[in-house]
């Protein structure tokens, strides 16, 4: 082997290089000494899934882990491990977590306990370098189809109320959460970003005196909202803010909710309207024009029922569940309408999926009906479930995974909302209907509409 010295010289600039004849000049002193791992894959056929899971390897750090986890419930015992390297490597020493006595050479063959984490050590082909990895595979720890309670927030306003609603709204161009409180006919007005509903702000409500006022019904319609009141005045505001008389000409005793724009449906606010003791059906454009109905039948709701607006296949709905018919009777019926005008009853009477409720809340949610709390006729509050697939014509009781914890008080008359990041919000709500609203939120989202 002989050396060869070449000098260039420029300015006081002297390079020496150096080279061996006769030595592989495909070999390089990085290559002898990479110790990375390439490729890394699991392969058991009894593992629904694991022969096709993605590995990421982080060569900075020594992690090798599959981003997307494996469904809740995965179990993975001896698999083969399937390695590549960047280079030539002398050996890769297994360690398994499952078996931390237990270290052995890795031979393509043999099988692993990848039940926990395993640890890999890389020995490089100059016997000296090493690399050391940590190889585990993700499984979601939880049900995907649970729902996750907690609560949320709490203090959320200053003293004690008896009727609470909340609304999402858009206030001085944000979307914002309005909470409407009263207690004998003092009303009061909170505003919370629907970012963060820990924090709300007293806002200066006027136009809402008096003990009349139905605002368990206040309704959002184009850009304004409404309320009901007992002496048949329909209040309204372009603000959320002040309200006035919306000096319409009938006598509007009940709000059923709002129509969307539908496919060959414009839309429209539903109403009870009374004249001459007679209490029928109406709808107001958005022009402020009424248009009548039919008679509302006598089981029909009108007060304390749950009223969600939804569209389905392009087409717009309202459906009402539970509440107090003319008689004062609890009712555990849905009635739904296209038009706000006609209504029809959904549920058959005599199949009672739940006991005859009030203050009942209906939201859409995981696209499905949930219907959740209420009181009975005996003032007892509710925690259950309800869950409809058929836009409540059928209900189901949740006895498992969508459950309330122990933790939270059976309650009726609370207000629920839906936000961008899949949680759905409880507002409040009382415990009886001699208390207080509770003045708190719980949230909870489905798992797997989290991942």
């Amino acid at each position: 082997m002989k050396n060869r010295i070449v000098l260039y010289t420029t300015g006081c600039i002297l390079l020496l290089l150096t080279s061996c004849l006769g030595s592989d000049d495909n070999t390089s002193t990085t290559t002898l000494r990479d110790a990375q791992i390439a490729t890394f894959s699991l392969t058991n056929d009894s593992v629904p899934g694991l022969n096709n899971v993605k590995f990421t390897i982080d060569q900075l750090n020594g992690l090798i882990f599959n981003m997307d986890s494996m469904p809740y419930g995965t179990e993975v015992g001896q698999v083969l491990c399937n390695i590549t390297f960047v280079s030539y490597a002398i050996n890769a020493a297994i360690t398994p977590e499952a078996q931390p006595d237990t270290t052995f050479s890795w031979v393509e063959k043999d099988s692993v306990n990848f039940s926990k984490p395993i640890k890999i050590v890389v020995t490089a082909v100059d016997g000296i370098t090493q690399k050391t990895y940590t190889a585990q595979l993700n499984i979601h720890q939880v049900n995907p189809d649970s729902l996750s309670w907690e609560r949320y927030a709490d203090n959320l306003t200053h003293g004690t109320f008896r009727e609470q609603k909340v609304i999402t709204y858009s206030y001085n161009n944000e979307d914002v959460y309005f909470m409407y409180v009263g207690t004998s006919g003092d009303y009061k007005l909170y505003c919370s970003s629907v970012t963060d509903a820990r924090r709300w702000e007293e806002l200066p409500l006027s136009g809402l005196s008096g003990n009349d006022k139905l605002i368990s019904q206040l309704t959002v319609f184009g850009s304004s909202a409404y309320i009901p009141s007992e002496s048949g005045v329909l209040y309204s505001s372009p603000d959320g803010v002040n309200w006035e008389s919306a000096g319409n000409t009938h006598s509007v005793r009940y709000l059923l909710g709002a129509l969307s724009e539908g496919r060959n449906q414009s839309p429209v606010l539903a109403a009870i309207v009374e004249d001459d003791s007679l209490l029928s059906f109406a709808c107001m454009n958005e022009n402020g024009e009424w248009t009548m109905g039919e008679s509302v039948h006598a089981k029909f709701p009108l007060t304390n029922f749950a009223s969600y607006s939804y569209i389905n296949m392009y087409h717009a709905y309202i459906i009402l569940v539970g509440g107090r018919n003319r008689e004062n009777q609890l009712t555990n019926t849905t009635w739904g309408t296209m038009n706000g005008k006609d209504w029809a009853l959904l549920t058959n009477e005599g199949t009672g999926y739940f006991e005859e409720r009030e203050g009942l809340m209906l939201t859409k949610y995981d696209d499905k009906f949930f219907l959740t709390g209420g009181m009975n006729a005996a003032g007892k509050a509710s925690k259950e479930i309800y869950t409809s697939i058929n836009q409540g014509v059928t209900w189901t009781l949740q006895d498992s995974l969508t459950v309330f914890p122990d933790a939270y008080d059976a309650r009726g008359f609370a207000s629920v909302q839906v936000d961008k990041d899949n949680y759905m919000l409880i507002f409040g709500g009382k415990t009886s209907n001699d208390t207080y609203q509770l003045n708190e939120i719980w949230r909870g989202r489905i798992n797997r509409l989290g991942f």
